[in-house]
């Protein structure tokens, strides 16, 4: 059975591959289990191999992915764009539903957008208030007088 040695070494290498190639921590834990299962292919049957391989990659995942999720969810960094939701700025451009505006926040130009369904037409030089980000772009309402 030593050609299970060269199986369980392609299930582990094609695994850390797959695990390059992504940021998702799909295959870790096959990679864990397919090494384990190389430990023991040369001294034990084919069968007990590919149960061990099973046995730990799943107790890999259920033991690591909530300590690592948690960890990578952490890391996630907010930007000052953050901060525009609920600024009143003033627009440099009008804004209509069928066509981008453009306003002024922090002497940077943002293009601006109105909220879903909204009919109004912004006019240059309102003042609008900015009520959430959608990409790439602010989406504002008009402030009332």
């Amino acid at each position: 059975m030593d050609f299970m040695i060269w199986v369980w070494l392609g299930v582990f290498v094609l695994a850390i591959m797959l695990e390059a190639m992504t940021q998702e921590l799909v295959s870790i834990w096959f990679s864990i289990g397919a090494f384990a299962a190389l430990c023991i292919s040369q001294f034990t049957p084919w069968w007990v191999s590919l149960i061990v391989f099973i046995v730990v990659s799943i107790a890999a995942l259920l033991g690591t992915r909530p300590v690592l999720k948690k960890i990578m969810r952490s890391q996630v960094r907010k930007t000052n764009t953050d901060d525009f939701v609920g600024q009143r700025v003033q627009t440099i451009k009008d804004i209509t539903r069928f066509s981008l505006g453009e306003v002024k926040i922090n002497g940077i130009i943002y293009n601006a957008v109105l909220p879903e369904g909204d009919e109004e037409v912004i006019k240059k030089d309102d003042i609008v208030e900015i009520v959430a980000l959608k990409g790439n772009k602010v989406v504002v309402r008009k402030v009332e007088d």
